[in-house]
């Protein structure tokens, strides 16, 4: 039954689509939003947060539900990522997150002069 899943597939695409625009317009959703807009960040500096944890509560026996333990090592990775590219933004390591202009194509655009009143 092909066009069963296909039609499934497209009715849980639009659940998707629907549930995203409602969380959109909701303020709890601001965090979600806030990682959204920074998802370069979390992706880039993801692995070294999210290793340290799985380490620690692997080594340590503190949580032995993997479905717990994968919940506590995602939302470290997370803010921890986020964490470091707080602590970067303002120092000479932010070229880990932002493009030097040395080796961008096309130059940064500059504000225009504004005429004298």
């Amino acid at each position: 039954m092909p066009f069963v899943s296909l039609v499934l597939g497209l009715v849980g695409a639009a659940a998707v689509v629907a549930l995203s625009a409602l969380m959109a317009k909701a303020k709890l959703f601001d965090p979600v939003r806030y990682c959204g807009q920074y998802s370069i960040v979390i992706y880039l500096a993801f692995f070294l947060p999210m290793a340290a944890t799985r380490t620690l509560l692997l080594k340590t026996g503190i949580v032995a539900d993997v479905g717990v333990m994968a919940i506590l090592i995602t939302t470290a990775g997370v803010i921890g990522a986020l964490a470091i590219w707080w602590a970067a933004r303002r120092t000479p390591a932010n070229f880990l997150f932002e493009r030097p202009d040395l080796f961008r194509i096309a130059p940064r655009p500059r504000a225009a002069m504004a005429a004298a009143e």
